[in-house]
């Protein structure tokens, strides 16, 4: 667990990744939303995958939230944040996230889970290897809701 960040902090923010991943689902968006958190547990950034609003491909959940949590301080460098975020996040989020300096990722839903209500990014991976992530922080929090956004967004691909 997330040593910096008390336990019912992040499942607080948890819950409101989750949320915002099912508005974007009822929006007719994607079930990946991602949320930012600065040493203190103070949220600094939040967004939804919009790529399909705004046709671009970079628009994606985690780099929506790295956009607005750099404006909200001001600065390029996210170092010593932690990122929540709905769906494991793809090897461009992976990227930016280094980019950003952030410290440790908390996934909710894993790609594997991804995969398995219709949305397979594995390919991406592809381009990423094991040292990578030999100084990222990237952990999971169990949570009962955590597959909701994904459930949603499933049953809408098949109507």
């Amino acid at each position: 667990m997330c040593k910096s960040i008390a336990e019912d902090r992040l499942m607080e923010f948890a819950d409101l990744a989750i949320d915002l991943a099912v508005s974007s689902v009822k929006a007719d968006g994607l079930p990946f939303s991602a949320v930012i958190l600065n040493q203190n547990g103070d949220l600094i950034g939040k967004g939804v995958n919009q790529v399909a609003k705004h046709l671009d491909c970079t628009a994606h959940a985690e780099i929506q939230a790295i956009r607005e949590a750099s404006r909200t301080e001001n600065n390029a460098s996210l170092a010593g944040t932690t990122l929540i975020a709905s769906g494991e996040p793809c090897a461009l989020c992976y990227l930016a996230i280094r980019m950003a300096g952030i410290q440790k990722v908390i996934v909710l839903s894993s790609r594997y889970e991804a995969e398995k209500h219709g949305f397979n990014y594995l390919r991406t991976y592809e381009y990423l290897n094991e040292s990578f992530f030999h100084d990222l922080e990237v952990l999971t929090l169990d949570h009962g809701r955590k597959l909701l956004p994904f459930q949603l967004a499933k049953m809408n691909l098949s109507d």
